[in-house]
C-alpha cells in the first residue's frame, strides 16, 4: 500500500505521480542487457522519480526496502546511480543514461581479456581434464599361451622396462623365449631389467656368456625374492605371476605407465651397478 505521505509537498497539496497509480510498462527488457529485473525496476523507478528516497523506489517497485538496498549498491558500483543526503536521508538520482552503454562496454573489454586468459589456459585444461577421464583398459591372462601374448606386445615397443624380474620366462618358457630373444634382438627392443637377487646367479649366468644384446640390468637386495613381476612398455604395465599355470593382467593407461616408470627410474637410479655387469 503507497504511503501518499511522501507526495504531499510543503503547501499540504497531495502530488500523486502517474508512476504509482498506472501500471507502466518497462524501458527495456534489462535481462537481456545482463541486468536482473529486480535491478531494472529500481533503475527505471529512480530515472521516472523525482528526488526517489529508500521508502519510495520500495513502494514503486514492490521489493522489499533490504532488497532495494542491495540492488541500489549493485548499480551506484556500475556507475548508473549516485545519491545526494539530504535532510539525513540518501537521495537517489541516475546517472546519464549513456552511462548504461559506458558499463556494457566496459565489461565487453573485461570479457575480451577473460576470453584471452582462458585460450591461453585452455590447453593445459584440457589436458588435465582428458587425463583424469582417460579410461583404463584392464586385460587378463592365464596360461602359458595366454601369457607369450604379452611378450609378443613387448616386440612392438622399443624400450621395455622390468621390476623385479625373475627369469620366470626362461624357466616356464624356455623355448619359445630362445626364439623370441632371437626377434627382440632383430628388432633392437632394448631391455632395462631391474632383477631379484636370488636365484638369479645359475640363471643369468649363462646369458651373461651370451653377451645380451641391447640389454642392461641391476639387482635388488636379497631381501626381494617373488615370482610376481612388472614389466613397462609404452602405456602399458603388465604384471605377471610365474608358475605351471601362470597369470598376468595388463593395465592400459598413459597416467598408470607414468607412474610406474617413475617408480623404476627411482630404484634404477638408487641400485648399485652390477659388479660383472
Amino acid at each position: 500500500m503507497l504511503s501518499f505521505n511522501n507526495y504531499i509537498n510543503n503547501c499540504g497539496v497531495v502530488r500523486i505521480p502517474l508512476y504509482s497509480i498506472l501500471v507502466i510498462d518497462t524501458l527495456m527488457n534489462w535481462k537481456k542487457i545482463g541486468f536482473s529485473d529486480g535491478e531494472g525496476k529500481v533503475y527505471e523507478a529512480i530515472l521516472r522519480s523525482e528526488n526517489p528516497n529508500l521508502q519510495l523506489i520500495h513502494e514503486y517497485t514492490g521489493i522489499e526496502r533490504r532488497n532495494v538496498y542491495d540492488i541500489i549498491n549493485k548499480l551506484i558500483s556500475k556507475g548508473l546511480v549516485n545519491y545526494n543526503i539530504e535532510d539525513k536521508k540518501k537521495i537517489y538520482h541516475i546517472t546519464h543514461p549513456k552511462q548504461i552503454l559506458t558499463y556494457l562496454n566496459e565489461q565487453e573489454q573485461e570479457i575480451d581479456q577473460a576470453r584471452l586468459e582462458v585460450a591461453k589456459e585452455l590447453p593445459n585444461m584440457i589436458k588435465l581434464f582428458e587425463s583424469s577421464k582417460e579410461e583404463i583398459k584392464v586385460r587378463v591372462y592365464r596360461g602359458k599361451e595366454s601369457v607369450k601374448t604379452i611378450y609378443e606386445d613387448l616386440l612392438n615397443y622399443p624400450d621395455n622396462y622390468f621390476i623385479g624380474a625373475n627369469w620366470g620366462v626362461k624357466r616356464y618358457l624356455g623355448n619359445f623365449w630362445n626364439k623370441w630373444n632371437a626377434r627382440r634382438i632383430e628388432r633392437k627392443v632394448f631391455w632395462h631389467d631391474i632383477l631379484i637377487s636370488e636365484p638369479l646367479v645359475t640363471t643369468l649366468t649363462p646369458y651373461k656368456k651370451e653377451k645380451l644384446k641391447f640389454y642392461e640390468y641391476k639387482l635388488l637386495p636379497h631381501e626381494f625374492n617373488s615370482p610376481h613381476f612388472i614389466v613397462v612398455f609404452g602405456n602399458k604395465v603388465a604384471n605377471i605371476i610365474w608358475s605351471e599355470n601362470p597369470f598376468a593382467f595388463v593395465l592400459e593407461n598413459q597416467g598408470v605407465a607414468k607412474n610406474y616408470m617413475n617408480y623404476f627410474n627411482f630404484l634404477w637410479k638408487r641400485l648399485p651397478k652390477p659388479k660383472n655387469g
